[in-house]
């Protein structure tokens, strides 16, 4: 039988589910930095002041959404490392930019917090663990690969080579989607090969 505390829980969660859905939406409409909680508010049904019940400002509801986003991550890479057919380091290149060209807010917010630096400790904390884990899987896709270097070096360096090559051409001025798409996957294969 569910108490009265797991239901207030779960309406909690739901909640905040609503507000993170409706940030994702207009995060995904325009720049993630120039969206207000009163537009968030309004998207999710809620009044602006439920916002702050559940994040002290904006940058903790942004880390949130960063946090769920890199954690999907780690959860595609594991389901492909469980399988059968081992993860190569291609695959994994391809899944990263694959995932960053289709979250292109992920990969936006990914930038500012790696950029901007400043981060409140306890973000900190709620990032390391995650960030550790991704570069774990990177690292066991490595050894995997038969990788003979400093395996947790060279998942520094994929990750970092990816990033940036979003960096240069995820908004390649007069380029389609399309050619993006095309273009980023095959620097990637590019990348992939270095490591081989």
């Amino acid at each position: 039988m569910t108490t009265f505390k797991e239901l207030k829980e779960k309406e909690r969660e739901a909640r905040r589910n609503l507000i993170i859905s409706a940030a994702q939406r207009l995060f995904s409409e325009k720049d993630f930095r120039k969206v207000t909680a009163r537009e968030i508010a309004k998207e999710a049904g809620v009044s602006s002041g439920t916002i702050y019940r559940y994040y002290k400002n904006m940058d903790e509801l942004f880390i949130d959404i960063f946090l769920s986003h890199a954690s999907e991550i780690n959860r595609l890479i594991e389901e492909e490392l469980a399988a059968s057919k081992p993860l190569s380091i291609h695959r994994y290149c391809e899944l990263h930019v694959h995932y960053l060209n289709e979250n292109m807010t992920f990969y936006q917010m990914m930038s500012h917090f790696m950029l901007g630096g400043g981060l409140p400790s306890e973000t900190s904390l709620k990032m390391d663990p995650i960030m550790r884990t991704w570069m774990n899987n990177l690292e066991r896709i490595l050894i995997r690969s038969g990788f003979r270097e400093d395996t947790r070096i060279a998942s520094h360096a994929i990750f970092a080579s990816l990033n940036g090559l979003m960096i240069s051409y995820a908004k390649y001025p007069g380029r389609s989607l399309e050619e993006i798409k095309k273009h980023t996957l095959k620097l990637a294969k590019t990348i992939a090969d270095r490591f081989c």
